[in-house]
Protein backbone atom coordinates (compact mmCIF):
# COMPACT_ATOMS: atom_id res chain seq x y z
CA UNK A 1 0.00 0.00 0.00
CA UNK A 2 1.04 3.38 -0.90
CA UNK A 3 1.40 6.32 1.64
CA UNK A 4 -2.14 7.90 1.38
CA UNK A 5 -3.84 5.15 -0.14
CA UNK A 6 -7.39 3.78 1.36
CA UNK A 7 -7.38 0.59 3.38
CA UNK A 8 -10.54 -1.48 2.90
CA UNK A 9 -11.84 -2.90 6.14
CA UNK A 10 -12.23 -6.41 4.54
CA UNK A 11 -8.72 -6.11 3.54
CA UNK A 12 -6.02 -8.63 5.14
CA UNK A 13 -2.54 -6.97 5.47
CA UNK A 14 1.00 -8.13 5.74
CA UNK A 15 2.75 -5.22 7.99
CA UNK A 16 7.01 -4.62 7.13
CA UNK A 17 7.80 -6.08 10.33
CA UNK A 18 7.91 -9.73 8.44
CA UNK A 19 11.01 -8.66 6.73
CA UNK A 20 14.19 -9.61 8.92
CA UNK A 21 17.25 -7.05 8.54
CA UNK A 22 19.38 -7.56 5.51
CA UNK A 23 22.49 -9.09 4.78
CA UNK A 24 25.30 -5.96 4.23
CA UNK A 25 27.86 -8.75 3.37
CA UNK A 26 26.05 -10.53 1.07
CA UNK A 27 26.83 -11.00 -2.44
CA UNK A 28 22.84 -11.25 -2.95
CA UNK A 29 21.77 -7.71 -4.13
CA UNK A 30 19.30 -6.01 -1.35
CA UNK A 31 15.92 -5.99 -3.50
CA UNK A 32 16.28 -9.54 -3.99
CA UNK A 33 17.24 -10.62 -0.51
CA UNK A 34 13.61 -8.75 0.26
CA UNK A 35 11.60 -10.17 -2.74
CA UNK A 36 13.16 -13.95 -1.32
CA UNK A 37 11.84 -12.73 1.95
CA UNK A 38 8.80 -11.49 1.01
CA UNK A 39 8.41 -14.44 -1.31
CA UNK A 40 9.00 -17.20 1.38
CA UNK A 41 6.28 -15.62 3.28
CA UNK A 42 3.17 -15.06 0.74
CA UNK A 43 3.43 -18.79 0.27
CA UNK A 44 1.31 -19.09 3.32
CA UNK A 45 -1.15 -16.85 2.60
CA UNK A 46 -4.36 -17.02 0.44
CA UNK A 47 -4.51 -14.77 -2.44
CA UNK A 48 -5.68 -10.89 -2.17
CA UNK A 49 -3.28 -10.70 1.30
CA UNK A 50 -1.64 -6.92 1.13
CA UNK A 51 1.77 -6.90 1.15
CA UNK A 52 3.93 -4.27 2.62
CA UNK A 53 4.32 -1.17 0.87
CA UNK A 54 7.25 0.60 -0.88
CA UNK A 55 6.77 3.06 1.82
CA UNK A 56 6.98 0.45 4.79
CA UNK A 57 9.66 -1.38 3.06
CA UNK A 58 11.94 1.83 2.88
CA UNK A 59 11.06 2.84 6.67
CA UNK A 60 11.40 -0.76 8.01
CA UNK A 61 15.02 -1.66 6.14
CA UNK A 62 16.22 1.74 5.60
CA UNK A 63 16.87 1.22 1.54
CA UNK A 64 15.92 3.39 -0.93
CA UNK A 65 12.33 3.63 -2.88
CA UNK A 66 14.03 2.19 -6.32
CA UNK A 67 14.78 -1.05 -4.03
CA UNK A 68 12.01 -1.74 -2.85
CA UNK A 69 9.92 -0.82 -5.93
CA UNK A 70 12.50 -3.64 -7.46
CA UNK A 71 11.64 -6.36 -4.92
CA UNK A 72 7.87 -6.18 -5.89
CA UNK A 73 8.22 -5.96 -8.91
CA UNK A 74 10.78 -9.08 -8.89
CA UNK A 75 7.82 -10.92 -7.03
CA UNK A 76 5.58 -9.78 -9.82
CA UNK A 77 7.49 -11.25 -12.38
CA UNK A 78 7.26 -14.55 -10.64
CA UNK A 79 3.73 -14.62 -10.79
CA UNK A 80 3.06 -14.13 -7.05
CA UNK A 81 1.81 -10.88 -6.74
CA UNK A 82 -0.51 -8.71 -8.18
CA UNK A 83 0.05 -4.55 -8.42
CA UNK A 84 -2.97 -2.59 -8.55
CA UNK A 85 -2.55 1.00 -9.11
CA UNK A 86 -3.28 3.22 -6.19
CA UNK A 87 -4.63 0.29 -3.90
CA UNK A 88 -1.14 -1.45 -3.55
CA UNK A 89 0.33 -5.32 -4.11
CA UNK A 90 -1.44 -8.17 -3.34
CA UNK A 91 -0.81 -12.48 -3.33
CA UNK A 92 -1.91 -13.77 -6.63
CA UNK A 93 -3.96 -16.68 -7.17
CA UNK A 94 -2.22 -19.25 -7.95
CA UNK A 95 -4.72 -21.03 -9.83
CA UNK A 96 -3.76 -19.61 -13.25
CA UNK A 97 -6.47 -20.17 -16.49
CA UNK A 98 -4.87 -22.56 -18.85
CA UNK A 99 -4.42 -21.58 -22.48
CA UNK A 100 -4.43 -25.61 -23.50
CA UNK A 101 -5.26 -27.56 -26.94
CA UNK A 102 -8.58 -29.37 -25.61
CA UNK A 103 -10.21 -31.39 -28.05
CA UNK A 104 -13.48 -30.35 -29.43
CA UNK A 105 -13.42 -26.66 -28.48
CA UNK A 106 -11.06 -23.59 -30.16
CA UNK A 107 -11.04 -21.70 -26.55
CA UNK A 108 -11.56 -17.95 -25.91
CA UNK A 109 -10.53 -15.91 -23.16
CA UNK A 110 -13.24 -15.70 -21.91
CA UNK A 111 -13.97 -19.95 -22.00
CA UNK A 112 -10.42 -20.43 -20.72
CA UNK A 113 -11.10 -18.29 -17.03
CA UNK A 114 -14.92 -19.78 -16.79
CA UNK A 115 -13.11 -23.01 -16.94
CA UNK A 116 -10.64 -22.08 -14.20
CA UNK A 117 -13.94 -21.21 -11.93
CA UNK A 118 -14.06 -17.31 -12.99
CA UNK A 119 -16.67 -15.10 -13.16
CA UNK A 120 -16.27 -13.06 -16.75
CA UNK A 121 -17.57 -10.18 -18.80
CA UNK A 122 -16.71 -8.56 -21.67
CA UNK A 123 -16.44 -4.64 -22.04
CA UNK A 124 -16.82 -3.52 -26.08
CA UNK A 125 -14.54 -0.52 -25.74
CA UNK A 126 -14.96 -0.06 -29.72
CA UNK A 127 -17.14 -1.67 -32.38
CA UNK A 128 -16.55 -0.24 -35.87
CA UNK A 129 -16.26 -0.96 -39.52
CA UNK A 130 -13.06 -0.33 -41.60
CA UNK A 131 -10.87 -0.93 -44.39
CA UNK A 132 -8.52 -3.55 -43.96
CA UNK A 133 -5.08 -2.22 -43.37
CA UNK A 134 -2.52 -3.82 -46.21
CA UNK A 135 -1.37 -6.30 -42.98
CA UNK A 136 -4.40 -7.09 -41.86
CA UNK A 137 -5.87 -7.78 -45.32
CA UNK A 138 -2.78 -10.26 -46.11
CA UNK A 139 -3.30 -12.08 -42.91
CA UNK A 140 -6.90 -12.28 -43.53
CA UNK A 141 -6.86 -13.08 -47.29
CA UNK A 142 -8.81 -9.96 -48.15
CA UNK A 143 -7.53 -6.85 -50.59
CA UNK A 144 -6.43 -3.59 -48.65
CA UNK A 145 -9.51 -1.76 -47.97
CA UNK A 146 -11.87 -4.12 -47.78
CA UNK A 147 -14.47 -3.91 -44.91
CA UNK A 148 -13.87 -5.43 -41.45
CA UNK A 149 -15.20 -5.51 -38.39
CA UNK A 150 -12.76 -3.95 -35.33
CA UNK A 151 -14.24 -5.07 -32.27
CA UNK A 152 -11.73 -3.63 -29.51
CA UNK A 153 -12.31 -5.44 -25.80
CA UNK A 154 -11.20 -5.88 -22.34
CA UNK A 155 -12.03 -9.03 -20.95
CA UNK A 156 -12.66 -8.31 -17.32
CA UNK A 157 -12.39 -11.42 -14.49
CA UNK A 158 -13.57 -11.62 -11.13
CA UNK A 159 -13.71 -7.68 -10.97
CA UNK A 160 -10.32 -7.40 -12.59
CA UNK A 161 -9.42 -6.55 -16.31
CA UNK A 162 -7.57 -9.55 -17.09
CA UNK A 163 -6.84 -9.08 -21.12
CA UNK A 164 -6.90 -6.56 -24.12
CA UNK A 165 -7.50 -7.72 -27.34
CA UNK A 166 -8.30 -6.54 -30.67
CA UNK A 167 -10.40 -8.40 -34.06
CA UNK A 168 -10.67 -7.68 -37.17
CA UNK A 169 -13.26 -9.90 -39.25
CA UNK A 170 -14.08 -9.61 -42.74
CA UNK A 171 -17.47 -7.99 -43.21
CA UNK A 172 -17.85 -10.43 -46.11
CA UNK A 173 -18.01 -13.27 -43.81
CA UNK A 174 -19.25 -11.82 -40.83
CA UNK A 175 -22.31 -9.60 -41.51
CA UNK A 176 -23.56 -8.33 -38.70
CA UNK A 177 -21.51 -7.89 -35.11
CA UNK A 178 -23.37 -5.60 -32.15
CA UNK A 179 -21.88 -4.75 -28.83
CA UNK A 180 -24.91 -6.03 -26.79
CA UNK A 181 -24.62 -9.39 -28.04
CA UNK A 182 -20.88 -9.26 -27.26
CA UNK A 183 -20.84 -8.12 -23.79
CA UNK A 184 -24.07 -10.60 -22.79
CA UNK A 185 -21.53 -13.57 -23.89
CA UNK A 186 -18.08 -13.02 -25.92
CA UNK A 187 -17.69 -12.79 -29.96
CA UNK A 188 -17.33 -16.42 -30.26
CA UNK A 189 -20.87 -17.20 -28.50
CA UNK A 190 -22.44 -14.47 -31.10
CA UNK A 191 -20.71 -15.99 -33.96
CA UNK A 192 -22.49 -19.58 -33.05
CA UNK A 193 -25.89 -17.59 -33.05
CA UNK A 194 -26.40 -14.61 -35.09
CA UNK A 195 -28.11 -15.36 -38.41
CA UNK A 196 -26.18 -15.22 -41.79
CA UNK A 197 -22.49 -16.09 -39.67
CA UNK A 198 -20.23 -19.06 -40.66
CA UNK A 199 -20.32 -20.24 -37.40
CA UNK A 200 -17.05 -19.49 -34.70
CA UNK A 201 -13.53 -20.75 -35.63
CA UNK A 202 -12.89 -24.24 -35.22
CA UNK A 203 -8.72 -23.32 -35.33
CA UNK A 204 -5.81 -21.18 -35.52
CA UNK A 205 -2.50 -20.29 -35.54
CA UNK A 206 -1.48 -18.66 -32.25
CA UNK A 207 2.03 -17.05 -30.71
CA UNK A 208 2.76 -15.93 -27.58
CA UNK A 209 5.49 -13.48 -27.41
CA UNK A 210 6.45 -11.73 -24.57
CA UNK A 211 5.71 -7.72 -24.33
CA UNK A 212 5.86 -5.09 -22.20
CA UNK A 213 2.45 -2.52 -21.81
CA UNK A 214 2.10 0.55 -23.08
CA UNK A 215 0.12 3.06 -21.65
CA UNK A 216 -3.09 2.49 -23.30
CA UNK A 217 -3.02 -0.88 -22.66
CA UNK A 218 -1.24 -0.30 -18.83
CA UNK A 219 -4.25 2.06 -18.15
CA UNK A 220 -7.08 -0.57 -19.35
CA UNK A 221 -5.42 -3.49 -17.20
CA UNK A 222 -4.49 -1.28 -14.42
CA UNK A 223 -0.76 -2.52 -14.14
CA UNK A 224 2.25 0.08 -14.10
CA UNK A 225 3.22 0.94 -17.44
CA UNK A 226 5.90 -0.85 -19.31
CA UNK A 227 4.94 -4.09 -16.72
CA UNK A 228 5.50 -7.22 -18.38
CA UNK A 229 2.24 -9.04 -20.12
CA UNK A 230 1.98 -11.23 -22.78
CA UNK A 231 1.52 -10.09 -26.21
CA UNK A 232 -0.96 -13.45 -28.15
CA UNK A 233 -1.40 -12.77 -32.17
CA UNK A 234 -4.41 -15.19 -33.49
CA UNK A 235 -5.15 -16.38 -36.75
CA UNK A 236 -8.59 -18.09 -36.47
CA UNK A 237 -9.87 -20.39 -39.03
CA UNK A 238 -13.32 -21.54 -40.19
CA UNK A 239 -14.12 -25.53 -40.94
CA UNK A 240 -13.20 -24.86 -44.79
CA UNK A 241 -10.04 -22.96 -43.81
CA UNK A 242 -11.13 -19.43 -44.31
CA UNK A 243 -9.50 -16.53 -41.94
CA UNK A 244 -12.19 -15.62 -40.21
CA UNK A 245 -10.41 -13.67 -37.63
CA UNK A 246 -7.11 -11.98 -37.09
CA UNK A 247 -6.80 -10.71 -33.18
CA UNK A 248 -3.70 -9.04 -31.09
CA UNK A 249 -4.16 -9.25 -26.96
CA UNK A 250 -2.29 -8.29 -24.38
CA UNK A 251 -2.67 -10.56 -21.68
CA UNK A 252 -1.56 -10.19 -17.69
CA UNK A 253 0.84 -12.96 -17.04
CA UNK A 254 0.18 -13.71 -13.48
CA UNK A 255 -3.29 -14.69 -14.92
CA UNK A 256 -2.65 -17.13 -17.34
CA UNK A 257 -0.54 -19.98 -18.47
CA UNK A 258 -0.13 -22.15 -21.96
CA UNK A 259 -0.05 -25.87 -21.57
CA UNK A 260 1.01 -27.58 -24.30
CA UNK A 261 1.18 -31.83 -25.07
CA UNK A 262 3.67 -32.14 -27.41
CA UNK A 263 3.94 -36.09 -29.00
CA UNK A 264 7.53 -37.12 -30.44
CA UNK A 265 5.93 -40.32 -30.95
CA UNK A 266 3.14 -38.61 -33.40
CA UNK A 267 5.49 -36.41 -35.04
CA UNK A 268 7.72 -39.60 -36.19
CA UNK A 269 4.70 -41.12 -37.27
CA UNK A 270 3.68 -38.49 -39.25
CA UNK A 271 7.09 -37.78 -40.91
CA UNK A 272 7.07 -41.85 -41.77
CA UNK A 273 4.04 -41.02 -43.50
CA UNK A 274 5.43 -37.82 -45.28
CA UNK A 275 8.45 -39.71 -46.38
CA UNK A 276 6.61 -43.15 -47.97
CA UNK A 277 6.56 -43.87 -51.26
Amino acid sequence: MERGAEVRDDEEALGADVLRDLDTDSHVSRYRQIADQLAAVILDQRPGVRLPSEFEIVQRLSVSRATATQALRDLEQRGLVIRRQGRGTFVADSSRAIRSNRPGILPSFSEDLRAAGRQTREQVITLEVIGAPSEIAATLGLVAGDDVWRVERLIVSDGDPVVHLTSWLPCALVPTLTRSAIEQGSLYEQLEKIEGSPGRPCSADEQWTAASALTETANLLAVPRHTPVMRVTRTAYLHDQRAVEYSISYVRGEIFAVSLHIDAHRHRSLAQIAEAP
